[in-house]
């Protein structure tokens, strides 16, 4: 493995942690919206604490679709989310490809899915507690990876969280840098 770049060192658990905060009250947000539409748009949704189904299930695959969704589109676009561009976060291959500005579609769509699993599941009452134990299992465990903190979702994913960079693409085949 080669040594990072001083511009593609590991990131700081601290900014990673407030990059997450950022989009988790972003993603939380928006799903506040989602749950407050189906509650009052479809039936048997009535009462968010005794839902149907039918109206649980459509809001949990709903929700995780949007969270994937948001993660991966940014992930993949512009090599991180909204939290982790603002604190100058990107997420690539952990053992990148020489000028590869950010990981790859399959890698973003793993990493996303591990940490939205618990979403997906959320109307399977024992399932669903086993996924959140992952979703946080996934998150907590780059508290104990040294030097990378890379979590269980970079693992699976062959990806890391570095600082520096914009996520910008490269250049790309025809086009020179600074043309």
């Amino acid at each position: 493995m080669s040594q990072d770049t001083p511009a593609e060192r590991p990131a700081a658990l601290g900014r990673r942690i407030l990059a997450r905060l950022v989009d988790v009250i972003v993603l939380g947000a928006i799903g506040m919206l989602v749950t407050a539409a189906v509650v009052s748009t479809v039936p048997g949704a009535d009462d968010p604490l005794r839902m149907d189904v039918l109206p649980t299930l459509l809001l949990s695959v709903g929700l995780f679709a949007l969270y994937l969704g948001y993660e991966a589109a940014f992930t993949a676009v512009y090599g991180a989310t909204p939290g982790k561009l603002l604190l100058r976060l990107r997420v690539v291959e952990a053992e990148p490809v020489v000028g590869a500005p950010r990981a790859g579609a399959v890698a973003v769509l793993k990493r996303s899915s591990i940490l939205y699993v618990s979403v997906l599941l959320n109307f399977v009452p024992v399932v669903s507690f086993l996924g959140l134990v992952v979703s946080v299992y996934a998150v907590v465990s780059s508290l104990v990876d040294r030097p990378r903190h890379r979590g269980l979702q970079d693992k699976a994913a062959g990806t890391a969280v570095v600082s520096g960079g914009t996520g910008r693409a490269a250049p790309g085949p025809g086009r020179a840098a600074g043309r």
